[in-house]
């Protein structure tokens, strides 16, 4: 649960701070966590009046066996405590708004500064701790977590040693080397459909994504933004943006938006370009292939009869036949985009960064 009030307090204690660790949204249980002086705070709140908690024990929270879940309240709030450090205090009471909110108030009244978890989790953690942490409240599928745990496994021992200066130049290469696959464990990789217009790209995002989030209308230079959705292909996290159809146009609004959809397709980590194999191609479109050889090819609509100019082309790879009527030709889409974005898979034990804070250490030991 977190809390967007952030209250004021004229007398905060040194280095004794609160803050929120469940994320944003209703659930059954809240988690703070307070850090510094819990003894002050404790007193303070005592001298001012301010609701704390008051345990079925008897003991003050200062006093609490460290890692002992503690059974009490706070004003009329039933809940449990637990210190895991000397400094140290997490408290678990009811997920919803209100009840998160007292407290919160009652601590800050009491002196404690409000800071954001991801704060919270830096002042407690090694930096490169801290970084997977946070990287785990951001990954969206179950694979990419796995790999950040195993990576925080593995991390302890290199991220100290680069500090001491102690790793190899052999785990430096390696490490860099496998940066970008890292940076997308957290980050989506950018899959950009591009293609002349009212070829059906709209459609054919639809149907990778399983539901309709792009613009479908059959009339070309419909979608002049890019349109972009979030999806996962094979556990690996993927943002699919639909550009405006690029052609020849004097239409001054179209026009920027496809040159910024031609900004975007060329950032792109991986570029998928749709044809409709049913019409005839042109000069414009086959200069887009030559432009991007490296894309992904798609002969769209592949449920209609292919034009027999289509015969005479020399491609810089074979197209993949795909009709987003139908349905025929998704899976196989979906399969080469795995393959292009994550072709092989690190080594279990290699290290590598996950963070920005962790490229930049790599950075400078260069």
């Amino acid at each position: 649960m977190s809390c967007n009030n952030h209250f004021l307090s004229p007398m905060s204690l040194d280095k004794t701070t609160v803050s929120v660790l469940t994320p944003p949204g209703r659930g059954a249980v809240a988690t703070i966590l307070v850090s510094g002086q819990l003894d002050a705070l404790r007193q303070r709140a005592e001298d001012t009046g301010s609701p704390f908690f008051i345990a079925k024990n008897g003991l003050p929270i200062e006093k609490q066996t460290l890692h002992r879940i503690v059974f009490g309240s706070w004003g009329d709030e039933e809940l449990v405590i637990c210190r895991t450090a000397e400094e140290c205090l997490e408290i678990y009471s009811h997920g919803g708004q209100q009840a998160v909110t007292r407290i919160m108030q009652s601590l800050v009244e009491s002196g404690a500064e409000q800071i954001n978890w991801e704060s919270s989790v830096d002042k407690q953690s090694e930096s490169w701790l801290a970084d997977y942490h946070k990287a785990l409240s951001s990954c969206s599928t179950e694979r990419t977590a796995e790999l950040l745990l195993l990576q925080m496994h593995h991390g302890a021992s290199f991220w100290s040693r680069l500090q001491l200066g102690t790793v190899s130049t052999d785990e430096l290469t390696i490490a860099r080397k496998w940066a970008r696959f890292g940076q997308h464990l957290v980050t989506p990789w950018e899959v950009v459909i591009g293609g002349p217009p009212n070829v059906g790209k709209s459609s054919l995002i639809n149907r990778l994504l399983g539901y309709e989030r792009a613009i479908v209308f059959d009339q070309p230079g419909t979608t002049r933004d890019v349109v972009s959705a979030d999806t996962a292909i094979d556990g690996w996290p993927v943002r699919f943006s639909d550009t405006a159809g690029q052609r020849q146009t004097c239409d001054a609004l179209e026009t920027k938006g496809i040159s910024y959809a031609i900004a975007k397709f060329q950032q792109a980590d991986l570029q998928i370009l749709v044809f409709d194999q049913s019409l005839q191609p042109d000069d414009f479109t086959l200069s887009l292939m030559a432009e991007f050889p490296e894309a992904i090819l798609l002969y769209h609509k592949s449920d209609l009869p292919m034009n027999s100019e289509w015969h005479r082309i020399k491609f810089p790879s074979t197209p993949l036949p795909v009709s987003s009527i139908t349905g025929d030709g998704i899976q196989k889409v979906l399969a080469e985009i795995s393959a292009r974005l994550v072709p092989v898979l690190p080594p279990e034990e290699v290290v590598y960064p996950i963070s920005e804070r962790q490229r930049n250490l790599l950075k400078q030991k260069i």
